[in-house]
């Protein structure tokens, strides 16, 4: 199987924009792209993220692409469930080889 035959969810990607106003910020995200081809996973057991010795544990969302796509973080990620998720890293291209970015999420509830 390919790897785009793996990413099973379409997201939308929404971009934030803050304004101040009296004081005020308010944030507000403008769609920036829509049927984004994705992974969305829940992760959990010794993580790519070293630690001085050794990797630490980590679990949490976990979001993969394809290479190109245009995600950053502080993003707002819709998947086809409705579910929604902020980007809480920048895209990491963990095999060095611009294969494809992987992003870790927060569920917003």
């Amino acid at each position: 199987m390919s790897y785009s035959g793996l990413l099973i969810n379409r997201a939308t990607i929404s971009r934030p924009t803050v304004t101040h106003t009296k004081g005020r910020a308010t944030k507000t995200y403008a769609s920036v792209a829509t049927n984004v081809p994705c992974r969305i996973q829940y992760v959990t057991g010794e993580d790519m993220y070293p630690k001085v010795q050794g990797y630490e544990y980590a679990s949490g969302w976990n979001a993969f692409f394809e290479y190109g796509a245009n995600v950053q973080k502080d993003d707002l990620l819709t998947d086809e469930r409705s579910r929604k998720f902020i980007v809480q890293s920048s895209p990491v291209d963990v095999t060095g080889k611009s294969h494809h970015p992987e992003v870790k999420l927060e569920l917003v509830e």
